[in-house]
């Protein structure tokens, strides 16, 4: 040490004095009690602290006897005193707490880990300055803060209290899950203890998981025992029908919606009581014992009958649940296994034939309602419904076909609601995707033109619009080459009216009589094979078709025409005592009514020799105007049936209170068989 005089400030007469400095005689030295004193001090106030008492100093005069001692080179001896107190009063606190009963445990850890804290808070704040120079620079001495922790720490691993607390703890949380209310606060300290102490990981959350493992182990095998299978409602019964079980009991929609609240009160727990990256673990944990492990059983319980009662909500609820477990692959087999055998019933009841395409078109729409609602369009769960519906309806190998195609015309027919532009699309849409699980496409093909023939000839079409439109669609699915005999006909009747023009003006100038004769000009190979029939037609009408040939011959040269006189139609005026009628006919109907025009009384003989017309199809066109609902001809003897005996009459009494009566041919029992076996063939 050494001490300074300052000299006094020159005066500008008297000379410059000098600066002397001298040394001290002797260093100070520090009092010999001085540093037991500090410590002792300083060991008050500790124990001050830990018993939440006033400090004999105040906390400024504390810091600075802590600075002294450490710039005294004494912070050696203050972090050991300093260590020695909280070991003393952790192992004094964590033997008091052993020592309760287990209803007390966690209840005073709880008030013990919260008073420890923030005394080692205030502490730190004492012993700033140790832990900001000792602490922070030499190597192997921890922060006063981690040195706490680890007194802690230390006590809990030789003692068996760590095992109690996790015990405990799960013994509180088991509680909770059983609904019992428990002290959330206290486990929710207890596990922000073990996370700080960094025991966590390794000696609390493997029981914590393990518990909950166990817990929902038994109580899935107890739910998932008793369950109590859903029933398939019996045919015709209404949407809904699936029978539920009875009051007390669980079906699987209600052990499902069981799991989604379990796992929604798991998340809470996460988040009340665990570290956040350990709530995708436990939630893991508790899928694999409420799902995963009975996922086969769930399925084979109740998911046909789901499927069958179209439950969305309780199918997508079983989605979410197997998705994360990994158990589609089983949801794929029972879901393609369920949509097989509701096909095949359905495939597998010819009676059910007239219908049959209109329920598999409302199957098909549940289906994709289910896969897009309930299984978000999984690609995998989509390929197995496309691979179950081609499987089942094939199985009858070309009935599909036909039926499809008999359903298509049904909806392009005149009168059906596809003559509003508006649901075309949607109705032939849902028309194509049927049409796409087919194998024998080329007999739709053929049953599809044959169904076509009729509508565009008849003029049953809805709309040539709609026609087109499923053109259209067939070209999209499966190319040109596809429809090319579809569009062919399409075309022939787009020119059948500018030829129609061309060639009345053309009869006209022969001179034929008009008796509103009109024929469609057909490219034979676009159109069905119709066989030739063989029919003496009346002279006016033959007249007419003579001078449309001769009409059409100017208009295109080289074609040669061959009448297709089954295909043809005619109206009639006929005079009954009631009054005129006009009558929708055939051709074979009309050559054979208008014989009577001239005779009352016909025979069977007469009449064939008249027309042409061999004995069945005769027999057919005799029945339809004789035996029929509208019996515009009189049969002797009477019967439902035609013999060649028989002796007609024009009917003159005939009644009917429409003005326009259209009389079907009545068709050959065998004639829809031959026609399938020659689409079959071709």
């Amino acid at each position: 040490m050494w001490a300074t005089k300052r000299p006094a400030s020159p005066t500008a007469s008297g000379p410059a004095k000098r600066l002397v400095i001298r040394g001290l005689a002797a260093p100070p030295a520090l009092p010999a009690t001085y540093k037991a004193d500090t410590l002792a001090r300083l060991r008050a106030a500790v124990h001050a602290i830990q018993q939440s008492r006033p400090t004999p100093q105040g906390l400024e005069q504390l810091y600075r006897d802590c600075e002294s001692l450490c710039l005294h080179r004494f912070a050696g001896d203050v972090y050991a005193m300093l260590q020695t107190e909280l070991q003393a009063y952790a192992r004094q606190q964590l033997q008091a707490i052993d020592g309760e009963a287990d209803g007390a445990v966690l209840g005073r850890t709880q008030r013990f880990w919260e008073g420890y804290t923030q005394q080692l808070a205030m502490i730190r704040c004492v012993f700033l300055y140790l832990d900001r120079t000792y602490a922070l620079q030499t190597p192997n001495v921890a922060s006063l803060w981690a040195m706490g922790l680890a007194v802690v720490r230390h006590h809990l691993l030789a003692d068996d209290l760590r095992a109690r607390l996790v015990r405990l703890f799960v013994c509180e949380a088991n509680r909770e899950r059983s609904g019992e209310a428990p002290d959330c606060a206290a486990l929710a300290s207890i596990s922000a203890m073990f996370v700080d102490l960094g025991l966590y990981a390794q000696h609390f959350l493997p029981s914590a998981l393990g518990a909950a493992r166990d817990y929902y182990q038994k109580e899935s095998q107890r739910l998932v025992g008793s369950l109590a299978p859903l029933h398939v409602p019996g045919a015709g019964a209404p949407a809904g029908a699936v029978a539920r079980p009875a009051p007390g009991s669980m079906d699987v929609p209600a052990y499902l919606a069981h799991v989604r609240r379990r796992l929604d009160e798991e998340t809470q727990h996460a988040a009340r009581y665990l570290k956040p990256d350990s709530k995708s673990t436990l939630l893991a944990t508790v899928r694999a014992e409420l799902v995963e492990r009975h996922a086969e059983k769930l399925l084979a319980s109740s998911f046909e009958a789901m499927v069958d009662d179209n439950m969305v909500a309780d199918l997508a609820a079983m989605y979410a649940l197997f998705l994360p477990v990994g158990k589609v692959d089983l949801l794929q087999q029972s879901w393609a296994a369920c949509i097989r055998k509701t096909g095949l019933r359905m495939m597998q009841a010819p009676d059910l034939d007239a219908v049959l395409v209109t329920g598999l078109l409302s199957l098909k729409r549940k289906l994709d309602t289910i896969l897009r609602d309930a299984f978000q369009a999984n690609a995998r769960l989509a390929s197995a419904l496309r691979e179950a519906f081609e499987a089942f309806l094939n199985t009858r190998r070309s009935k599909p076909a036909q039926l499809l195609a008999r359903h298509a015309d049904q909806c392009l027919r005149m009168g059906n609601r596809l003559s509003v532009a508006d649901d075309a699309d949607d109705v032939l849409g849902r028309l194509i995707e049927l049409f796409r699980f087919i194998q024998a496409k080329d007999l739709f093909e053929g049953y599809y033109r044959r169904d076509l023939a009729k509508r565009l000839l008849h003029s049953k079409s809805a709309s040539i619009d709609t026609e087109r439109l499923m053109v259209q669609k067939l070209k999209a699915e499966c190319g040109a080459g596809y429809t090319n005999h579809i569009e062919g006909m399409l075309r022939d009747m787009d020119a059948a009216d500018d030829l129609a023009d061309a060639t009345a003006q053309a009869q006209r100038e022969l001179g034929a009589a008009d008796i509103g004769f009109h024929a469609n000009v057909l490219t034979m190979a676009y159109w069905p094979t119709y066989e030739p029939l063989n029919l003496v037609l009346p002279r006016e009408a033959e007249q007419a078709q003579a001078s449309f040939e001769r009409a059409y011959a100017q208009k295109r040269h080289g074609r040669n025409l061959v009448w297709q006189h089954s295909l043809g139609t005619c109206m009639l005026k006929v005079a009954f005592d009631e009054g005129p009628k006009e009558l929708q006919l055939s051709h074979v109907q009309g050559a054979v009514l208008l014989l009577f025009a001239d005779q009352d009384e016909l025979s069977y003989a007469q009449i064939q020799q008249s027309t042409g017309l061999e004995g069945a199809e005769l027999q057919r066109a005799l029945q339809s105007l004789a035996c029929g609902k509208f019996r515009v001809l009189a049969k002797e003897p009477r019967g439902r049936d035609v013999a060649e005996t028989d002796v007609f009459a024009f009917n003159a009494a005939f009644k009917c209170p429409q003005a326009r009566v259209k009389i079907s041919q009545i068709a050959a029992a065998k004639e829809a068989e031959k026609a399938e076996k020659e689409v079959e063939e071709n």
